[in-house]
């Protein structure tokens, strides 16, 4: 009875401590801001003595906008962390709910929150004014402080957007790296030069600005010579093609290409005007082309460089070829002839056929090749079902990962996309592997097969293959093997090889995860 006692005392002890560990959150949204990761250590360093709580672990975020979970690896890390159940520690302590993040949907925020609170880690805002307790009340101003803290990134934004084209509109500029033959130039508040900001430099003081300036003889003579060269009928690959032939430096570093070539001749800082809000990625997200109506345009605030006619006939080039080689009916019209001439069609075809826009070009217009083909009234020999389908077989891999995670001990939670499934990561090193394989009649065979390749990494460790049943929507079972034991070539598999080849099958993912569980332990 006595040596009861002690064990069950000896587990409240352990208990005690661990509910006395807890890590820390940091989070600051820019660079410039070079005391707020000090100032919130400090602040939290201050709520764990005065509450006997020891630091034990640290997730910083510098830099890193609040908007969005992206980029933002130390979140993620704790996450996954508190989800893998790799977390020693009981608390996480954040200076206060802006801290934690400002996302626009506040359920979002609230998500993250209860990931932690279902592992049973509390998340504790030190500077607010509310106990996190789940109390209503405390609920109440919790939410509170999410929807201010998203507010205050949208006054933010609208006030920095009216700024930037208030600034724009005086002619000086508002961005970053600036086009070939161009230099940024800081100036004071009343004008005066003080240098010319090298790449990666930005104004330390509100009261500076930056304005453009025309760069060295040659490259101002390069320029010139690439809008001369196009409007007399090259094109830009052509070009790109001389000026690395020349060994002309680009200003990004890198050999000349289409694209670039194409961004200088439709740059209106070379014709003495700078152009701000072309595109717009309101509050992180989704990037938005504007229309010109739309577009803030301060004319004669750089030097010019090339002369406005020859300008402005590159532009009807431009705009020209685009009307009449890359609408819609005239892609049509040429993959039709395409049809016609070769009695199918395929994406290397495509690519080979002189005249005919690239197959990626029919992609980005239409969605797809099939879409296109559909258009022009010709069906593909080949079954395509798979592709349709693909979306339903990375959610049966996504879910079989999820459980495991949750279920079998030092399994990273998060999953690595492969283009054959997916594999998740154990903690010596080693990877359980996830493939799904779909179901389709042999016609000589006349017969079930199922197909089975390996993924072109070879992660060492375990490998779980899920056979679909005949309509390809549901799991037939799950095969249990070692990652050495998938076929290096494909391998076309009846019921009787599959039978013969492999023991370890499973009707339900409850009794494979089981069985993972046994092997992981031996």
């Amino acid at each position: 009875m006595g040596t009861a006692l002690t064990v069950q005392k000896a587990r409240l002890l352990r208990r005690r401590e661990h509910e006395l560990r807890a890590a820390q959150y940091i989070r600051m949204s820019t660079d410039r801001q070079q005391y707020s990761i000090a100032n919130q250590m400090a602040l939290i360093a201050t709520y764990a003595a005065e509450h006997r709580l020891e630091i034990v672990r640290s997730y910083i975020d510098e830099g890193i906008s609040g908007l969005r979970i992206n980029n933002r690896h130390g979140l993620i890390d704790l996450l996954n962390d508190v989800q893998s159940g790799a977390a020693d520690f009981a608390n996480v302590l954040v200076r206060d709910v802006s801290r934690w993040g400002r996302f626009q949907d506040t359920d979002e925020s609230a998500y993250y929150e209860f990931i932690c609170k279902l592992a049973g880690v509390k998340v504790i805002y030190c500077a607010e004014v509310f106990e996190n307790d789940g109390s209503p009340i405390s609920s109440l101003w919790k939410n509170m402080k999410r929807l201010m803290a998203a507010e205050v990134s949208r006054d933010q934004s609208a006030k920095v957007f009216a700024g930037q084209c208030r600034v724009v509109g005086l002619g000086y500029r508002v961005g970053g790296v600036p086009g070939f033959a161009l230099r940024r130039e800081l100036v004071d508040a009343s004008g005066r030069s003080r240098g010319f900001l090298e790449r990666g430099q930005y104004k330390a003081l509100q009261t500076d600005r930056v304005v453009l300036r025309a760069g060295p003889p040659d490259e101002i003579a390069i320029v010139r010579g690439i809008f001369r060269s196009f409007v007399g009928g090259k094109r830009e690959t052509a070009i790109a093609r001389e000026l690395n032939a020349k060994g002309v430096a680009s200003h990004r570093g890198v050999p000349w290409n289409l694209q670039m070539i194409g961004r200088i001749l439709r740059n209106e800082n070379y014709i003495g005007n700078t152009v701000y809000y072309r595109t717009s990625s309101y509050l992180r997200q989704r990037r938005v082309i504007n229309g010109k109506a739309k577009w803030i345009r301060k004319e004669g605030a750089v030097e010019q460089i090339v002369p406005r006619d020859v300008f402005d006939d590159a532009q009807r080039i431009m705009e020209s070829r685009a009307r009449q080689h890359l609408s819609s009916d005239f892609l049509l019209k040429k993959l039709r002839v395409l049809q016609l001439r070769l009695g199918t069609l395929s994406a290397d075809a495509i690519n080979r056929a002189k005249g005919v826009p690239c197959a990626a070009i029919y992609e980005r217009r239409f969605g797809s090749l099939r879409k296109a083909y559909a258009l022009i009234g010709f069906n593909p020999p080949a079954d395509y079902s798979y592709i349709d389908t693909r979306g339903e077989r990375e959610n049966l891999i996504q879910q079989l990962a999820d459980e495991i995670a949750a279920v079998v001990p030092n399994v990273d939670s998060k999953l690595i996309a492969e283009r054959t499934g997916g594999c998740l990561s154990l903690k010596d090193g080693s990877f359980v592997s996830l493939r799904v394989v779909r179901c389709w009649q042999h016609p000589q065979r006349h017969c079930r097969v199922w197909t089975l390749r390996r993924s072109a990494k070879l992660h060492p460790g375990i490998a779980i293959v899920i056979r679909l049943d005949e309509q390809n929507k549901e799991a037939l079972d799950y095969i249990l093997t070692s990652r050495d034991r998938l076929p290096g070539r494909p391998l076309i598999m009846t019921e009787a090889v599959v039978g013969k080849r492999y023991r370890s099958r499973f009707k339900k993912s409850t009794d494979l995860i089981r069985a993972l569980k046994r092997r992981l332990k031996r």
